[in-house]
């Protein structure tokens, strides 16, 4: 088949419904879906089968023990047949031309090796946010060297949730997706590497619901091991890539972090962390999160 989605599990069974409906009412429909349950056993293989005449064709893979997102991915692109990897996330909603407009992408721009889109945050009641700001705003993503650097100094900007890429880009490069970080530096690592050795296209258009609740049980929601992560995830990419990255870029991307990590505290660790910051770091988007926040309050 030309595509194969690729669906990574880790106790599921409360959210894989409408993840599995959405992919299940998709216009184009010549692709396989392997689905990876990553050493958990809920009830997610089980709803998985049910959707087996719903799919022109479904594979089911079990890790015998937890081994984490980045292996999880590894091995379902490595089990993968098709020509393009569209990636599915267990609770999240694929709006039905998803895969039809990225397709059509790779079909026609044979130098693009990745193709994404604009996301939905879903907040249990209404949308509240769409990311990345580049697309929504009708911008483009600059390429190479210059992608790397966005990527890197602001974070992550491109959405892996509703990611399709070409398997022969993906092996002739030999990239893969780390075992080193938690579930966000997965995608913020491969994105980084690809974007030296492809180009990356975005859609400007919403392909995908992300379900954000405050009760969800995700790694997303772990803020701390997060930006330890996150953290860790600057430096070590700063040593691999000396030769592009500078001290400057590397003290942004660091600001960047903080300021990220300044939006979810509150109260006096706010107050402490905001001041220690304005004094150390003397960043104008770090003072402009300080007054923006207090403002609110006030």
């Amino acid at each position: 088949m030309k595509v194969s989605i690729i669906l990574p599990v880790y106790n599921g069974e409360s959210t894989l419904t409408q993840t599995l409906d959405s992919l299940a009412a998709q216009t184009y429909t010549d692709f396989e879906l392997i689905a990876c349950i990553d050493g958990t056993y809920d009830k997610s293989s089980e709803i998985i089968k049910s959707y087996s005449d719903q799919f022109n064709s479904l594979k089911i893979i079990q890790n015998e023990k937890n081994r984490g997102l980045g292996a999880t991915m590894n091995r379902l692109v490595y089990n993968a047949s098709g020509e393009y990897i569209a990636i599915a996330e267990q609770d999240d909603f694929y709006y039905p031309d998803r895969i039809e407009k990225q397709v059509q992408v790779l079909n026609d721009k044979q130098e693009v090796g990745i193709v994404s889109g604009i996301a939905e945050f879903w907040n249990g009641k209404h949308v509240n946010f769409k990311f990345p700001g580049i697309l929504v705003s009708g911008k483009s993503y600059p390429q190479g060297e210059e992608l790397f650097l966005l990527n890197y100094r602001k974070g992550v900007k491109v959405v892996n949730s509703c990611m399709m890429f070409r398997k022969q880009m993906h092996v002739d490069n030999g990239l893969y997706f780390t075992q080193h970080y938690p579930s966000l530096g997965v995608d913020w690592t491969y994105i980084l590497r690809a974007s030296l050795v492809t180009q990356v296209y975005g859609i400007k258009d919403v392909l995908v619901k992300l379900d954000r609740r405050p009760e969800r049980g995700s790694l997303t929601t772990k803020k701390d091991k997060m930006f330890k992560a996150s953290r860790e995830l600057i430096r070590s990419i700063k040593y691999e890539f000396g030769g592009l990255i500078t001290e400057e870029d590397y003290k942004f991307a660091m600001n960047t972090q903080r300021q990220l990590e300044l939006g979810f505290l509150g109260g006096i660790n706010f107050l402490i962390k905001g001041v220690f910051y304005w004094m150390m770091y003397q960043d104008k988007r770090l003072i402009k999160k300080i007054i923006d926040k207090i403002k609110k309050k006030i």
